[in-house]
């Protein structure tokens, strides 16, 4: 009886001891850092403001309001005697004490006012077209088809070499077995089939060269379906971003790419990658772009196929486009009008446009194969 007695009382003190220790580890955590969260208005108009600047006094410590107006900030312990700051473009700057603010949900309401010439307002634009574009991608799934589909169209091909110009156009249907679901280039690629359903030219077939097409590496340009360019999540850091125009419906972001690598191109020896993208502000979806990418070693066949022998450089202005149909995202048109110069300063010139008419994810007729060359 008196072990039994004194074993009870053993599990009570250690159940108590247990207690204690995650009440003063609770009170450790909280002691370490405190939360800050809320959302950001015009105090004139009650809509919420995206892409404000919010800092601590004293510190590298910060964020901006998500698109939604939104923010969360968690403040080191160290810090929390310290202020926030909220500051946008033409708004008058608010400051809090960080112990005021913690743990609860706050309004900050920022009150508009006209720039004076004088006063001189740091923005991190970079910033604010980097969480546009990440904001783009967390909700890429499901605006996207994500299934299979099948696509038709027109492909209109002209080059222009040594003074001559050759025009064709193809009737394809295309299928694509993964959709706007893998992302990695490769499986994107073995991905889309397509067939011709007819080829019309003004020219005749009577060498291999003159009977080669540049679908593959036209539809490559799609920056939605393929990964390696700027709308990549885990490159958009080696872009600057600036939200050069913004109405209620678009944002318009230009991004230039700070170092160019096969990685954030998908060519293998970039000089330059340019552009800008416009984004549906409701839908968070990318509805066009227009880019510039220089490269030397160009081969027309794929922009990563490494040839030794090629000693050129290749300028690309592409644009791309993309429409909701059925509730689903998916391309609309790409062109690309490439330039090419050798060494010896001769030149020839690639125009292709991708134009598609008619988009079927609810039953896909498949394809197998694809057509590189046709007579």
């Amino acid at each position: 009886m008196k072990k039994i007695l004194e074993r009870t009382i053993f599990l009570v003190m250690l159940k108590k001891l247990f207690l204690v220790s995650s009440l003063l580890l609770s009170l450790n955590a909280f002691a370490q850092e405190c939360v800050v969260e809320g959302i950001v208005l015009d105090s004139k108009t009650g809509e919420v403001m995206p892409f404000v600047n919010i800092a601590l006094t004293g510190g590298k410590t910060g964020t901006i309001s998500d698109i939604n107006g939104e923010f969360k900030l968690s403040v080191p312990e160290n810090m929390t005697g310290k202020e926030l700051s909220f500051s946008s473009v033409g708004y008058s700057p608010l400051t809090f004490k960080v112990s005021e603010l913690s743990g609860r949900h706050i309004e900050v309401k920022m009150e508009p006012h006209d720039l004076k010439i004088s006063e001189v307002v740091v923005t991190d634009k970079s910033a604010a077209g980097r969480k546009v574009l990440k904001n783009v991608l967390e909700n890429f799934s499901k605006n996207y088809v994500s299934s299979d589909f099948a696509y038709a169209g027109e492909y209109k091909n002209t080059v222009t070499k040594d003074g001559k110009t050759r025009n064709a156009v193809y009737s394809f249907n295309a299928y694509d077995s993964e959709g706007y679901v893998s992302k990695e280039s490769s499986r994107a690629f073995e991905a889309l089939n397509y067939k011709f359903q007819s080829v019309k030219r003004d020219f005749k077939v009577n060498d291999f060269e003159s009977g080669i097409n540049y679908f593959d590496l036209i539809s490559s340009f799609d920056i939605m379906r393929y990964e390696l360019n700027v709308m990549n999540a885990y490159n958009l850091e080696d872009f600057d971003f600036t939200i050069k125009s913004e109405t209620a419906e678009n944002y318009v972001i230009a991004f230039n790419c700070l170092n160019p690598k096969v990685i954030n191109t998908g060519a293998l020896y970039p000089q330059k990658y340019s552009g800008e993208i416009t984004v549906r502000k409701d839908k968070h979806t990318v509805t066009s772009a227009t880019y510039t990418l220089e490269v030397k070693n160009f081969s027309p066949t794929a922009l990563s196929l490494l040839d030794k022998n090629l000693k050129n450089t290749a300028v690309i202005k592409c644009a791309v486009s993309y429409e909701e149909k059925n509730g689903k995202f998916s391309l609309s048109s790409i062109s690309a009008d490439i330039e090419v110069k050798d060494n010896a300063k001769v030149s020839y010139n690639i125009s292709d446009k991708i134009t598609v008419q008619s988009v079927n994810y609810k039953v896909p007729g498949k394809i197998s194969g694809k057509v590189f060359y046709s007579r």
